[in-house]
């Protein structure tokens, strides 16, 4: 038999649940679904969301979704922005956790979404280690993973925030590991490689338009005029900027990054320098 409690968190929980579907309901209209786009940071994931959001028949946010809510820990209020593996803990969510901050999401992010038929698209780098939860509570929905080779990944970290290069391997190595494993419990989902989007663009974003039911040849178009961001700036159209990512680390940080990530790049079919 139930103690009070245990009963009055069930109730809880159902009325949540029918908020929730409700919510669904009014955001995604005939056939439209969520997709998160999940990667770890310096992945690729801004460059597929800009291409993404270029698409009419996609509704996007104004800025990323964490942003948008207090429905999730923040990494920059938390200290461990690009490094938000540091706090499992908090940021790490599976099937089993509260509903609670899908509900409050949803509801913040109805203000923002535009008021028309599409996609519901979200990008938050977090969600790499939460897509679980994702799909859970957030119904329908399909995931689009990008990764990236982690010499370039720990590059970009440790450039745009200082960190030492031991903690960005390994922020590489945790959050793809959780990824991937994952990736085993969602329905719908399709990984690319950031190193196949910007080298073999054609083949690439036809393989994300047919994944998502969209019309053929629409992104390809949009990569003409998408901004990539580099150390050197913004340029325009897709541009592999893997080499001078590799041209800024030493032969130590090399060996480092190879040594913590060595093993699960060879199982992304990515080589060593």
């Amino acid at each position: 038999m139930m103690s009070p409690r245990q009963l009055l968190q069930r109730y809880r929980t159902r009325k949540l649940e029918q908020t929730s579907r409700l919510l669904d309901g009014e955001l995604c209209r005939d056939g439209d679904f969520w997709l998160f786009v999940l990667g770890v940071n310096n992945s690729g994931t801004t460059l597929i969301t800009k291409l993404l959001e270029a698409h009419p028949g996609i509704r996007s946010l104004p800025a990323e979704g964490q942003l948008l809510t207090d429905a999730f820990p923040r990494p920059d209020k938390l200290g461990v922005e690009r490094l938000w593996t540091a706090r499992m803990d908090l940021f790490r969510w599976t099937e089993e956790d509260d509903i609670a901050p899908a509900v409050q999401a949803k509801r913040d992010w109805l203000m923002y979404y535009p008021d028309r038929p599409g996609i519901l698209l979200e990008k938050s780098p977090p969600n790499a280690i939460r897509s679980r939860w994702l799909q859970q509570h957030f119904q329908p929905s399909r995931f689009l993973v990008i990764t990236r080779h982690p010499y370039a990944v720990c590059e970009g970290i440790r450039r745009r925030k200082q960190y030492a290069v031991e903690q960005a391997a390994r922020h590489w190595l945790d959050a793809n590991s959780c990824l991937l494993d994952d990736m085993a419990s969602l329905e719908c989902v399709l990984m690319i490689r950031y190193e196949d989007l910007v080298t073999k663009p054609a083949g690439c974003l036809g393989q994300i338009e047919a994944f998502l039911g969209l019309e053929g040849g629409h992104l390809l178009q949009s990569t003409t005029t998408v901004e990539a961001h580099s150390v050197e700036g913004s340029t325009s159209g897709l541009t592999d900027l893997n080499a001078s990512s590799l041209e800024r680390l030493s032969r130590q940080d090399i060996d480092v990054i190879n040594d913590i990530c060595g093993p699960l790049m060879k199982r992304m079919g990515y080589e060593p320098h």
